[in-house]
This record gives structure tokens, C-alpha cells and sequence, in this order.
């Protein structure tokens, strides 16, 4: 775990203006990519087959062959076509709408707090904080809305989920 949490500290991670859906109010990116299979509605058979499946652009760049295969390794037993990898990122609750089955969580860093909350018994009834720290836990993050607890210190994530089933 240690070397994950080296090479996630010395990576210069990309502004993600996308994903509005977790940010905190008044938030306009944050620090984040994917690694894996990805959506494509630019594909040439579009029209015909609707929208495909190609691996994330970031797998042409270099500087993240390192990080996919310590990702590899360290998470050999978790299924998944795509992870999510995040940086600092305090989410917003929501709802995941594009994943298919359950996701996989871990996080990594000197952080304290930063928590996955999950509300298992709905949006406005209090949620059940879950530690990820350096642990691999599993959620339906299409069924249940999730966000994070507040944290300090450096906290990464990776989100390991399956685009189809």
C-alpha cells in the first residue's frame, strides 16, 4: 500500500471539470481521472450500434502506466472494467448513474476522517459511515447515495466499478 500511496503523492493528477454531480457548492473541478474501459459516442459505427466502449485516452499517456499496474496489482481479486482515481476529493451525496453492479472503494494517504458515508436507509435519514482507509469495501453506489466525510490531511481514492454487466 505503501508504494501506491508513493506514486498517487508524486503524480501531478489532472483538473476534472466534469462529474458535477459530486462536487461541494461553489466547486468547479477537481483533481481526478479514469483508467480502463470508458464511454465512446465517437466511434463510426455510432449510428448504428449506439455508444461503444474504448479504454480511457489517459492510457496513451506514459505517466500513468506505473499507477495502472501497482492498480493492478494490489486489486487482482475485485472485478471492474474502469477505476475511478481521485485526489483531495471531498464528494457531494449522490447517486451513481452509469455503473453497472457494485462498486469497490479504497482509499490511501495520511489522512484522517474522510469516511464513505452511505445512506442505506435513504437520502434524509442519517448514513452509515464506513472506514476505507487501506481497506477494499464494496457498495451499490447505483442504489444508495454516498458521499464523503469531512478529512485532512492528503487522501486518495480509487474507485474500482464495471461499466456493464
Amino acid at each position: 500500500m505503501e508504494e501506491i500511496t508513493r506514486e498517487l503523492l508524486n503524480l501531478k493528477f489532472p483538473k476534472n471539470y466534469d462529474r458535477k454531480n459530486i462536487f461541494q457548492e461553489g466547486q468547479k473541478c477537481y483533481e481526478g481521472f479514469v483508467l480502463g474501459q470508458v464511454y465512446s459516442w465517437a466511434h463510426a459505427s455510432v449510428k448504428e450500434t449506439g455508444v461503444g466502449m474504448r479504454p480511457s485516452i489517459k492510457h496513451k499517456e506514459k505517466k500513468y502506466d506505473r499507477i495502472w499496474e501497482i492498480t493492478k496489482e494490489i486489486a487482482k481479486d475485485v472485478e471492474y472494467t474502469s477505476v475511478q482515481y481521485n485526489r483531495n476529493q471531498k464528494c457531494a451525496k449522490h447517486i451513481d448513474g452509469n455503473n453497472a453492479g457494485v462498486s469497490t472503494i479504497i482509499g490511501f494517504g495520511d489522512y484522517e476522517g474522510g469516511e464513505l458515508l452511505i445512506y442505506y436507509d435513504g437520502p434524509d435519514e442519517p448514513p452509515t459511515k464506513v472506514d476505507i482507509k487501506n481497506k477494499f469495501v464494496q457498495f451499490d453506489g447505483r442504489k444508495y447515495y454516498h458521499e464523503t466525510a469531512d478529512f485532512k490531511g492528503n487522501r486518495f481514492t480509487l474507485v474500482f466499478f464495471n461499466r456493464f454487466s
